[in-house]
């Protein structure tokens, strides 16, 4: 009988104990789903889709990672909104080019080519600055094409796949995908995309991606049979974090195949003599070209005491490590990238001549906004081939390589580049046999060969 009093009440009601606190009771209640929560998750539910096959959903192959200084953190900003974009420049490296310029504060997540490739300049987890007040919320894609252009049908597949892979991987609805003029914050503001949808309307934009990509944007059933994939060909984005031997040698080799296809052989037989842009680039860039495997130690050193001590430093990048970032697009800012992009730096001094680097990377690198190769940057600046340059001329191209040539802010870009290339002029006057590393230097003109104003300060 004891026990049976001091056994605690019960309530009938939820079948838990009744705790006595003085006068008053408090009930320790157990929560139950509502029947009305239940009936409708069964209305949900389908048994065929225990058995439908998992539809996998591809991320496109992204040909390059150009990564934007223009870019800023989400602030914990969830990721429910696409917002498309059209350029309104007529090349996808007139866009690239003003993505990367500090200046132009502005940028985009993915930007979409005419023949459809997919570069990438701003990673996912951070703000793109493209929508406003829809930054923090929103990925922003840029179609490639003018004010009056519609989008091409190599664009019109790979924005598709792009956006049903972000779809899937963000859970974002198809009235999310809207288009810049109709973004929050944005209505009144610009008039893009203009008319790549057709009309100038949400309802034009609306009715594409009704036909393109609402089919994986819908119901929450058909959602759950996704598998979002990352794409199996292109891994230069971000390296994964521990992968294992065989996926790194695979990655190993699929680099140095890229870089491989990018190399410029020598003629046979070679023109071994060196031209004034060779010159000025390696008066610049790297003025130890010719005696080091890739990597250049004593710059190593040097730029790591000077970070120590908290003096100004640079990437003690060599010719050979530019050549590599241009090729792969690896540009994230961080040591193991850097350690990576030497090692490779150093595996092809024994697959490529020194001078084969050299003519590969200066055919490669980017000069400015819709200048792609030294031969390109010569043509727009001096209506001449980059092998026939003076050496002034030479030396403002080479300057190009750390000041692109803009869309806008010509004027204090040219002072800019000037000062750079008289510089150039300097280093060359008095190194001038260390420069060329034991190879001919082919006859070069001292006078100045001046650019015509209208060449170089002409808009793209």
């Amino acid at each position: 009988m004891d026990e049976l009093k001091n056994m605690q009440p019960r309530d009938p009601a939820i079948n838990s104990p009744v705790e006595a606190a003085g006068d008053e009771q408090v009930k320790l209640k157990i929560s139950a789903p509502e029947p009305k929560r239940i009936l409708r998750g069964l209305r949900r539910f389908d048994v065929r889709d225990l058995f439908r096959p998992k539809r996998v959903i591809v991320k496109p192959a992204i040909k390059s990672f150009i990564e934007s200084p223009n870019t800023s953190s989400r602030d914990g900003a969830k990721i429910d909104m696409i917002v498309l974009h059209c350029t309104t420049a007529a090349t996808v490296w007139g866009t690239i080019g003003w993505f990367l310029n500090r200046e132009s504060q502005v940028s985009a997540h993915y930007v979409v080519d005419k023949n459809g490739d997919v570069y990438q300049m701003v990673r996912d987890e951070c703000s793109a600055w493209h929508a406003k007040t829809a930054n923090t919320r929103s990925i922003g894609i840029e179609l490639v094409g003018t004010a009056t252009d519609r989008v091409t049908d190599a664009q019109n597949r790979s924005s598709a796949q792009l956006i049903r892979w972000l779809a899937a991987a963000y859970r974002i609805p198809a009235a999310n995908v809207l288009g810049h003029r109709f973004a929050p914050g944005n209505e009144g503001t610009t008039d893009c995309p203009n008319h790549l949808f057709g009309d100038t309307t949400a309802e034009a934009v609306a009715e594409w991606v009704n036909a393109k990509v609402a089919d994986v944007l819908g119901s929450e059933a058909s959602r759950s049979r996704r598998v979002v994939a990352e794409p199996a060909a292109h891994g230069a984005l971000q390296p994964a974090g521990r992968a294992g031997p065989s996926a790194w040698l695979a990655r190993l080799r699929s680099d140095l195949s890229r870089i491989d296809r990018n190399v410029r052989p020598l003629p046979a037989p070679p023109t071994a003599a060196l031209t004034a842009l060779e010159l000025m680039t390696i008066a610049l860039e790297d003025r130890r070209f010719f005696y080091h495997f890739g990597i250049d130690v004593r710059s190593v050193v040097r730029e790591t005491l000077k970070a120590l001590t908290g003096r100004k430093h640079g990437g003690a990048s060599t010719i050979d490590m530019q050549f590599v970032r241009t090729v792969t697009g690896f540009r994230a800012p961080t040591i193991k990238r850097k350690i990576y992009e030497g090692f490779l730096a150093l595996l092809i001094q024994f697959r490529r001549k020194k001078l084969e680097i050299l003519r590969s990377y200066l055919g490669c690198a980017f000069f400015g906004s819709g200048l792609t190769g030294a031969d390109a940057a010569a043509q727009r600046m001096f209506s001449k081939s980059a092998d026939r340059l003076t050496i002034e001329e030479a030396s403002f191209i080479s300057a190009m390589l750390a000041y692109p040539r803009p869309q806008h802010g010509l004027p204090r870009w040219e002072k800019r580049a000037r000062r750079r290339a008289a510089y150039a002029v300097e280093v060359f006057a008095s190194r001038k046999d260390s420069l060329a590393g034991g190879y001919e230097i082919a006859p070069l003109e001292g006078a100045a060969g001046k650019a015509r104003n209208s060449g170089m300060l002409r808009s793209t």
